[in-house]
C-alpha cells in the first residue's frame, strides 16, 4: 500500500508535540500558550472547510458550501463512510440535500477497505471534485478506511486547489489532527489508543460535536489536560465554522466552544455565535462578544418542554397542568384551501384533552431550536405525534417561556399539523 508517509509523520508529530508538553509537568494553560506562541499555522493554506456539529442544517450551512464549491456547476463528493451500512448507492437519501440546494454533480464515493482506498481508480473522482462532504456516523470508520491512502491525498489536493471541504458529525471530528470520540467501543471514550489521528485539514487541533444538545462541554477539557497543546473547538448541532486560512466564521443557529485559548481570562471555554470570528492560530476573538462557559439555561428549557411531554405520555394531568403558566395559551393556524385561519385553547382545554384521551399521547421532539435571554426563552421543533403505538401526525411546535421562582413554565405553544411530508 502506498502510504503518504510526510502527511502522517506531521500529524504525528503534532500529537507528540502535545503529548510532550503534557509531560513538561507544567500547568496546561502555560504549556498551551508556549505552543501557541509561534502563532503556527492551523487551518489550509488554500480552500476552505465547513465544519458542523451534527443534527439538522440550515441552509446557512449548506447553501454557504455549495456556493464554495461552485453554485450551480460544483462537483460535489460525497463521503458517507462514517455510516453503518456496508453499502451506499449513488441515489442515497444523504445527497438529496446538496441537490435541492442546486448542486447537479453529486458522487457517492465509499469503501472500508484501505486497500481499494489506496488505488487511482477509487480515488478518481476526488481529482475533479471542487467540494466535498463528510457524512456523519463514526469517526474511526472513516480513519480506518481512509488514513495513509491515496484518498487521503486527494482530498488534501482539493484544498490545494481552492475547493471546499466539509462535514458534520463524525465529518466535523474527523477534520482536525486530534481525532476524538475515537473509540469503536463507544462514543464517549474521548480518547483511544490507537484511535487519535485525524485527517488533519486543521492542525494542532481537536473538534468535537454535539456539544449543548449532548451535554459534552467539558468534555474536551480531558483532552486539553492531556495535550495542552491542542486547541479545542466543540461545536453545537444546527451549527458550523467555516475556515479560511486561520479565520473561523461561526455559521448557524446555535454557538461554539473555544478551549485553550489566549483569551479566555482563567475560564475553561467560551461560546462564540453566528457571526462571530476567532483566529485559530492566534487563539484569540477577533470579532463579536465572548459568551461564558454555561449552557445551563438552554438545557433546563429543554427539560422543561420535555417534562410535558413525559407528562402527556403518562396521561398526569396534574404535572400537565404545572408546566404551563395558568394563563397560558395553545394556538393553532392553518385552514382550508389556503385561508388561514386561527385555532386557540386554553390551558384547562388542553389538561381535559389530555385526561380524556383513551389512547397514549406520545409526542416525540427532534433537533431543537432553544434561544434563551434572561428569563424568556423560546424552543423551535420538529415533532412527531403517536397515538398509542400508531403515528398521527406532525409538525412545528413553537415554545415560548418564562422563568419565575418555580423554573420554567410555558406561556404559549404554536403548532403546527400534518400527515404529509413527515419525517418519521
Amino acid at each position: 500500500m502506498r502510504i503518504v508517509t510526510s502527511r502522517i509523520a506531521a500529524l504525528a508529530a503534532a500529537i507528540v508535540l502535545s503529548a510532550g508538553c503534557a509531560s513538561s509537568g507544567g500547568p496546561a494553560r502555560s504549556g498551551a500558550a508556549a505552543a501557541a506562541s509561534t502563532d503556527a499555522p492551523v487551518g489550509p493554506s488554500r480552500g476552505a472547510l465547513i465544519i458542523a456539529g451534527g443534527g439538522r442544517l440550515g441552509p446557512e450551512i449548506t447553501d454557504r458550501f455549495i456556493e464554495l464549491a461552485g453554485g450551480p456547476a460544483a462537483r460535489i463528493v460525497v463521503i458517507p463512510t462514517a455510516g453503518e451500512q456496508d453499502t451506499f448507492p449513488q441515489d442515497w437519501s444523504g445527497v438529496q440535500a446538496f441537490r435541492d440546494a442546486g448542486a447537479a454533480g453529486v458522487t457517492v464515493l465509499h469503501t472500508r477497505d484501505p486497500v481499494v482506498a489506496n488505488s487511482a481508480a477509487f480515488a478518481a473522482p476526488l481529482r475533479d471534485a471542487t467540494g466535498v462532504w463528510i457524512a456523519g456516523g463514526r469517526q474511526w470508520r472513516l480513519a480506518d478506511a481512509y488514513l495513509g491512502t491515496r484518498t487521503l491525498d486527494e482530498l488534501h489536493a482539493v484544498l490545494s486547489r481552492g475547493g471546499v471541504i466539509g462535514g458534520s458529525s463524525a465529518g466535523a471530528s474527523i477534520q482536525a489532527s486530534y481525532m476524538v470520540r475515537g473509540a469503536p467501543e463507544g462514543n464517549t471514550i474521548m480518547m483511544a489508543n490507537g484511535h487519535e489521528q485525524g485527517f488533519g485539514f486543521l492542525r494542532l487541533a481537536a473538534v468535537d460535536q454535539h456539544l449543548i444538545a449532548r451535554g459534552r462541554e467539558n468534555d474536551m477539557l480531558e483532552v486539553i489536560a492531556a495535550h495542552p497543546g491542542l486547541l479545542g473547538i466543540g461545536i453545537d448541532e444546527g451549527t458550523a465554522i467555516l475556515v479560511r486560512g486561520d479565520r473561523a466564521e461561526v455559521i448557524g443557529r446555535s454557538k461554539v466552544a473555544f478551549y485553550n485559548t489566549r483569551d479566555a481570562a482563567g475560564a475553561p471555554y467560551y461560546f462564540l455565535e453566528a457571526g462571530d470570528v476567532f483566529n485559530l492560530a492566534g487563539r484569540r476573538t477577533v470579532w463579536g462578544d465572548r459568551l461564558p462557559a454555561t449552557t445551563v439555561d438552554e438545557r433546563a428549557v429543554v427539560s422543561a418542554v420535555q417534562k410535558l411531554f413525559d407528562a402527556m405520555r403518562a396521561a398526569d394531568t396534574a404535572a400537565v397542568r404545572a408546566a404551563f403558566h395558568p394563563d397560558a395559551k395553545l394556538f393553532v393556524p392553518g385552514g382550508p384551501a389556503g385561508q388561514p385561519t386561527l385555532r386557540v385553547s386554553s390551558v384547562n382545554d388542553f389538561v381535559r384533552s389530555v385526561g380524556a384521551s383513551a389512547t397514549r399521547l406520545d409526542e416525540r421532539f427532534r433537533d431543537p431550536e432553544v434561544r434563551v435571554d434572561g428569563n424568556l426563552a423560546s424552543v423551535w421543533t420538529y415533532y412527531d405525534f403517536y397515538r398509542g403505538q400508531i403515528f398521527s401526525h406532525c409538525g412545528i411546535d413553537a415554545f415560548h417561556l418564562a422563568r419565575d421562582g418555580a423554573g420554567w413554565k410555558i406561556l404559549q405553544i404554536a403548532y403546527t399539523t400534518r400527515q404529509d411530508s413527515c419525517r418519521t
